[in-house]
């Protein structure tokens, strides 16, 4: 018996999911939700970002769909602070930070040198507001709408089949850098309002996103280039000098690779489950990601855990610790282990992904989840806490709640729907037990 399909490991699943979702709770402030320092309060250096604020509406918004009482409340402070603060009035758009404090007026101040658009911010949006929607909170269906305008006005290039970084406040000029990073978030959000709106066009964008994604990394080995200009070309070398730098590392990201492979099944679920064609690069770009960013960087310097960044062959560059790049991991053994079972693979192929589920979850709980849902962020090469400035809720509870929730969900649809569809503890295909539509589709 797998662990995940035990009553008992998915009780200490359940457990923790709703230690997370408390712990979350202090991120509360009254224009969205906050980053934490180590000691679980509100961090009044860091300002009030957009994409935290929006992870949190989808993260509470799935609380809802459990049934954790006190979600509802913070989902719906989630969509004001969203349409009230971050909404910029004269442009359009969402501003990527603001300040803690309101002007004399009541109104949001943006943060010096945020009041910038970034697609990666608005992917978020665009997750949180789905979610609301699926579960059928205030305001939710409404913020969808025009988060899904917005995207279709500036982000979504068709020509390109990707989306693009970044405008200035007023949309004139946008960034030459293009990055996957930013378009990964966006694939994950395609493909959530693809099932609540039962559009098929974000789920062809979804996939157009994967289909590069799939070729430019089989040309690198399956390690997948981050950076590149204008016109979707890598730039391997980007940040070489500067190898540390948070947003745009050098080399390859050991947690997109994970994040990739995992939406890549998700997409491939997808397909299946709408009777659309099936390509079969995304199982094999799935599963050779996977494994590559798993020779690459478990364990490769003698200790438990994944370095964060490695290079073109292979060797880790940044070899800190980091707890996101864990629950990706995690929840990439998931969706490896449950696509393998559907796809009748070999009792050996499905136990190398238990394996692989256990000691990685067996990491996770002893350095990364402190009881009571806090997490430490950042470890060093030999898994000490490092105490830096990284050790702030930056990336607050969201990775850890869809890694502890995984294995309790088919791989389609994805969170919000599949809860919303009351499929959670039915992991493996069934007819759903009620189906649910949204106002307005």
């Amino acid at each position: 018996m797998f662990w995940f399909d035990s009553i008992e490991h998915n009780r200490w699943l359940s457990a923790c999911l709703q230690d997370l979702l408390d712990y979350g709770r202090k991120s509360e402030v009254k224009t969205g939700f906050a980053c934490l320092d180590r000691n679980g309060e509100v961090d009044l250096e860091q300002p009030i970002q957009l994409y935290l604020t929006a992870r949190m509406v989808h993260v509470f918004s799935l609380g809802v769909l459990l049934g954790v009482p006190g979600c509802r409340r913070l989902v719906e402070h989630g969509i004001r602070c969203l349409n009230q603060y971050f909404r910029d009035p004269d442009n359009g758009g969402w501003f990527d930070a603001i300040e803690h404090e309101l002007d004399q007026d009541g109104k949001a101040i943006p943060y010096q040198g945020r009041d910038d658009k970034r697609s990666y911010s608005h992917a978020f949006l665009l997750l949180g507001a789905a979610s609301a929607t699926a579960a059928d909170r205030i305001g939710a269906h409404e913020l969808m709408q025009e988060a899904i305008r917005d995207n279709d006005l500036h982000w979504w290039d068709q020509e390109a089949g990707m989306v693009c970084e970044s405008f200035n406040r007023d949309y004139s000029v946008c960034e030459d850098y293009r990055g996957l990073n930013s378009n990964m978030h966006m694939v994950e959000a395609y493909m959530l309002v693809a099932q609540v709106t039962n559009d098929s066009r974000w789920t062809e964008r979804a996939i157009r996103i994967l289909e590069r994604v799939a070729r430019v990394s089989r040309e690198y080995n399956w390690r997948i280039p981050e950076h590149y200009d204008s016109d979707w070309q890598p730039l391997l070398g980007y940040n070489r000098d500067n190898p540390q730098e948070t947003h745009r590392a050098y080399g390859s990201d050991v947690g997109h690779s994970f994040m990739f492979s995992r939406l890549m099944l998700e997409a491939r679920a997808m397909l299946k489950t709408t009777n659309k064609e099936v390509p079969e690069w995304l199982s094999e770009a799935a599963t050779e990601i996977f494994e590559r960013a798993r020779e690459d960087a478990w364990r490769r310097d003698g200790a438990p855990g994944f370095a964060f960044t490695v290079d073109w062959e292979g060797k880790p560059i940044i070899r800190d610790r980091q707890a996101w790049v864990q629950f990706e991991a995690i929840g990439a053994a998931v969706t490896m282990l449950r696509a393998a079972q559907q796809d009748g693979a070999s009792a050996e192929v499905v136990d190398h992904y238990e394996h692989c589920y256990r000691a990685w979850l067996d990491f996770a709980y002893e350095h990364f989840l402190v009881r009571g849902g806090r997490i430490v962020h950042r470890l060093s090469p030999e898994n000490q806490p490092l105490d830096l400035e990284n050790q702030k809720l930056r990336d607050s509870v969201y990775h850890a709640v869809q890694a502890v929730l995984l294995p309790r969900l088919p791989l389609s649809p994805v969170f919000a729907m599949a809860l919303a569809q009351g499929l959670l503890d039915k992991p493996l295909p069934e007819e759903p037990s009620r189906k649910k539509r949204f106002g307005g589709f």
